[in-house]
């Protein structure tokens, strides 16, 4: 009888473990299999050149919606999309990621502005409107915090005819400059905005500080390069000969004025 007491509880114990075991087994099968990715993605091309990787979630006639693994969205029109296809998981290189936009040619957010400009310009006190015309440079980067964000530094040269006394003022703007499109579509509106310091080339005059606000359209040609058209309105402090004329008379004297600048722009994002 002491024998059957002893044997009898190391059954059940070995009966449960067995259970245990294949439970914890289970488990772990269960976990390893439902955690795996799939094993194709959708590839979504561009009518632009760029590629997602992902997983289409909607898709309508109109539109389609892909989520990255990290759980971004991203919405296109199918108009904007060039071509759709399952890719595998083991073809998709190591240095892809399935998260954001892929380019298919490698390039990175560096990029350059290069624009010209014409319009009116006047100075209070110093000369009335005048032809304006403008040519900059500028270099940064396109995708700020993954966003539509240009932030860089440029440069240029200013040139202002000026009619009532036949002389010219001529100015080289160094500038850091700020620009977004509003949506991700191929054809988007923009607003942008310069501010820096420009230096005078004319003896006559003295540079100083400037603000550039800009409104206008963006268009992508293809993966880089983007056409750009708007219109402009600026200050630009500037100083020299100043004529202010009131009920004492006429009186010239050297001081600061506030130059103004109004016109288009086009430009080319490369």
């Amino acid at each position: 009888m002491g024998g059957t007491s002893f044997i009898r509880p190391l059954k059940i114990n070995y009966y449960r473990m067995k259970h245990i075991c294949i439970l914890a087994l289970a488990l772990f099968l269960s976990s390893h299999l439902f955690s795996e990715e799939p094993a194709h993605l959708d590839r979504t091309t561009l009518n632009t050149g760029e590629v997602y990787v992902g997983e289409i979630v909607v898709k309508t006639a109109e539109m389609v919606m892909i989520k990255a693994k990290s759980g971004t969205r991203y919405q296109f029109q199918l108009t904007e999309v060039r071509q759709i296809e399952k890719t595998p998981v083991t073809a998709i290189p190591e240095t892809q990621s399935t998260n954001t936009i892929t380019p298919t040619l490698p390039v990175g957010n560096f990029t350059g502005l290069m624009e010209i400009a014409c319009g009116i310009s006047n100075a209070k006190f110093a000369f009335a409107a005048s032809p304006n015309a403008q040519v900059s440079l500028a270099f940064g980067n396109k995708k700020v915090f993954g966003k539509n964000l240009f932030l860089g530094l440029g440069t240029g040269y200013n040139h202002t005819f000026i009619e009532s006394n036949s002389t010219s003022l001529g100015l080289i703007p160094v500038f850091a400059r700020v620009q977004s499109a509003l949506n991700k579509n191929r054809t988007a509106p923009y607003i942008g905005m310069d501010a820096g310091y420009a230096f005078s080339t004319n003896p006559d005059y003295g540079g100083g500080t400037l603000i550039k606000i800009s409104l206008g359209i963006t268009h992508r040609l293809n993966y880089k390069t983007v056409l750009i058209a708007g219109v402009y309105g600026g200050l630009n402090s500037i100083s020299g000969n100043l004529t202010e004329t009131n009920n004492l008379g006429t009186f010239t004297y050297e001081g600061n004025t506030m130059m103004k600048n109004f016109g288009v722009k086009l430009g080319l994002q490369f």
